[in-house]
């Protein structure tokens, strides 16, 4: 039985791709549902279905289908506070929170090769994801000690909360 993930990429970046999936999939899914509204709301007050719009000469699109049209349906006035809001959403979520978020389980994820320190590592309310990938690998062991387990907790105690306060945002959306 393998205590440990022998160096391999592929396992540590499913690991990721959990995580982020399991933090940031309800917010991907409410930015797509609130574009989606502005669009369709932009295209009733102009009289047609396009499912596109032009805003500050960037393209938006709930649905990548198909080309974009021509004429492209510029984004009303009643309805660019909408769109500033959610610009404004996605750019504070990409700029400020996902960084720090990110850089945090990059770092976890390189501090071991155990899964059962990523347990350890990660605040409680991210074990779900590991959790799941634990019943399909055979990789149980520990191998970090509390100190060491401390330390990184010490020097990550911005993400760890931001990681956190998304929880409990994604418990609103």
């Amino acid at each position: 039985m393998y205590d440990t993930i022998v160096y391999d990429p592929k396992t540590k970046a499913i690991i990721k791709k959990h995580i982020y999936d399991f933090l940031y999939g309800p917010v991907d899914k409410d930015f797509n549902n609130r574009l989606k509204s502005i669009i369709n709301k932009n295209s009733l007050l102009l009289g047609n279905a396009q499912q596109w719009v032009c805003y500050k000469g960037e393209y938006y699109s709930f649905s990548h289908s198909g080309l974009r049209p021509v004429p492209m349906n510029r984004l009303r006035t009643e309805i660019r506070p909408l769109m500033d809001d959610y610009l404004t959403d996605v750019e504070e979520i990409n700029n400020t929170e996902m960084p720090y978020v990110l850089g945090f389980i990059t770092q976890v994820l390189n501090s071991s090769n155990s899964i059962q320190d990523y347990l350890k590592l990660f605040p409680e309310s991210i074990h779900k994801p590991i959790k799941a990938i634990i019943d399909q690998c055979a990789c149980r062991n520990t191998h970090l000690k509390e100190t060491s387990v401390s330390k990184v907790h010490e020097k990550n105690l911005v993400p760890i909360e931001l990681m956190k306060k998304r929880m409990v945002l994604n418990l609103l959306i």
